[in-house]
């Protein structure tokens, strides 16, 4: 089953939000699993795995457990990347839900934001999506309170209008002490409700967005729509390992380890992926060997002897055995064929 992937946008919100609490920022992303350079690439995605441990980590080390209400109340509209400096430019409150709605994807594929309007009332939903496997499904508490009370942050940095919920409802069931969900949305939250779901007046979505820029606008979403575009076409996990592999295959062969790190995922769950696909590290190294091989094989000037040592192989009569099991051919007697091939096309 195919995962939902998440901004690390959203992993960069939690680890300066903690780390402005005091909590040393190598010791948190140490125990979450993280790599501090993730953090300087916001638009990439990582596997819910990679939150549920953040979230884990970040509520323990922060002792805050109303830690996803506390970094929704302190949202920033850059913490969730091009999709917020989509909004910024928004024209109106309504046309800003109606964007976030249709970019929520971009830094969450584990919820969908949609909203209604029934009896003067919008229906502002967050569902947690369900055909993919989702760490929300089984831990929403604290990404969902941090998605609404982000939500009101955000409408006041925006309008300059405090959003004045009629009601806010979660599907998790009521925690021992609510008086900080009170105190943040100001009005009547229910519990165990059948969908996570925030009410307010029809006249907000007139509300004006301050900062306002039409082709502002026009720009980001461009930008929105090429990401999209490529998360509608992902590459496969064999692609991104291959990828990875002749990138760092150079003298040395990268261990698995190197490359879950380099895709921001675990050992165990690239193996998963892999496993999924009907394949391995180990064959997909062999392949990517192998091709790199044949390529430069095919250029005089390349040495055999080099080549070997390109490739992580400890001696040429290493790559020789490899290349024969491959092709059945000696390295030798493959160049001197695809030169008479080359030879024979120009006559």
């Amino acid at each position: 089953m195919q995962e939902a992937t998440f901004s690390v946008a959203i992993v960069r919100d939690i680890v300066q939000y903690a780390t402005a609490q005091g909590v040393a920022v190598n010791d948190l992303c140490c125990a979450a699993r993280i790599d501090p350079a993730w953090l300087e690439d916001p638009d990439r995605q990582v596997a819910g795995e990679v939150l549920k441990h953040l979230w884990w980590e970040a509520i323990a080390q922060t002792g805050d457990p109303n830690l996803g209400l506390h970094i929704g109340e302190a949202f920033d509209l850059a913490a969730i990347g091009i999709v917020g400096y989509v909004l910024l430019n928004c024209k109106t409150y309504g046309q800003v839900l109606e964007k976030l709605s249709q970019y929520t994807r971009l830094f969450s594929q584990g919820i969908a934001i949609r909203h209604c309007v029934s009896a003067g009332w919008v229906h502002c939903d967050c569902a947690i999506v369900g055909n993919v496997k989702n760490y929300l499904q089984d831990e929403p508490r604290h990404p969902i309170e941090s998605t609404f009370a982000a939500l009101v942050t955000a409408t006041q940095q925006l309008t300059g209008n405090r959003l004045k919920a009629h009601a806010i409802w979660f599907q998790h069931p009521r925690p021992a002490d609510d008086s900080e969900h009170e105190r943040i949305f100001q009005t009547t939250v229910q519990f165990s409700q059948p969908i996570n779901r925030i009410i307010f007046p029809e006249t907000c979505l007139n509300w004006s967005v301050r900062s306002a820029n039409t082709n502002l606008l026009s720009v980001f979403e461009l930008h929105a729509n090429t990401m999209l575009s490529a998360q509608t076409h992902p590459q496969s996990y064999r692609q991104k390992v291959i990828a990875a592999i002749d990138q760092q295959l150079q003298g040395e062969v990268p261990p698995i380890e190197a490359i879950a790190h380099s895709l921001m995922l675990s050992v165990r769950q690239l193996q998963r992926e892999l496993q999924t696909e009907n394949t391995s590290y180990q064959k997909l190294l062999d392949e990517t060997r192998k091709e790199i091989a044949l390529n430069q094989l095919k250029i005089p000037t390349t040495s055999i002897h080099d080549l070997a040592f390109l490739l992580g192989f400890s001696e040429p009569s290493a790559f020789h055995r490899a290349f024969k099991r491959w092709t059945g051919q000696t390295p030798y007697r493959y160049r001197l064929i695809q030169i008479n091939l080359d030879f024979s096309n120009i006559l």
